[in-house]
């Protein structure tokens, strides 16, 4: 793991790009490993997902060269960065219920992740994207949540 503790904003922007690489890659693999053998609804929202996963990558290199121009000073992360989740992967042949909740705890821990970059960033504008994002990452762990209740109810007795 990176040692974060004499990190700069570059350092915190390239990482969250790097996260939202890695989830775009995620959601477009499942989608394609789940056609045929999950619902539609389902492939068609992590198809979803992954977009809006390359939108906040592109959301993220659009403001970084902002703030680059904008001669924002380098920022110092800390050590608090050290606990950033190691985010879950699935195998291609995984049942639905996996990926969904694999899936959640991706977008559980990148919420937790902008949190933290959101505290340690004294920059208005990086925060504003940041708190954007967290709420994005935590409406997609709810919508997948809420698929994964609908195929696996929890019995009430």
């Amino acid at each position: 793991m990176k040692d974060w503790t004499h990190a700069t904003l570059d350092d915190i922007i390239d990482f969250a790009i790097r996260i939202e690489e890695e989830s775009f890659a995620f959601y477009s693999e499942a989608a394609l490993a789940q056609k045929g053998q999950a619902l539609p609804e389902i492939v068609k929202l992590l198809k979803i997902l992954a977009l809006e996963e390359r939108n906040h990558k592109d959301i993220l290199l659009k403001r970084k060269e902002g703030w680059r121009l904008a001669d924002v000073p380098r920022a110092e992360v800390g050590a608090s960065v050290q606990r950033i989740v190691d985010l879950p992967s699935v195998q291609a042949d995984a049942e639905i219920g996996d990926v969904l909740l694999a899936a959640a705890a991706r977008e559980k821990g990148t919420a937790a992740l902008y949190r933290s970059l959101m505290a340690l960033s004294d920059f208005g504008d990086l925060q504003e994207v940041f708190v954007d994002l967290v709420a994005q990452e935590e409406g997609h762990e709810r919508r997948l949540m809420s698929f994964h209740k609908s195929l696996y109810p929890v019995s009430q007795e």
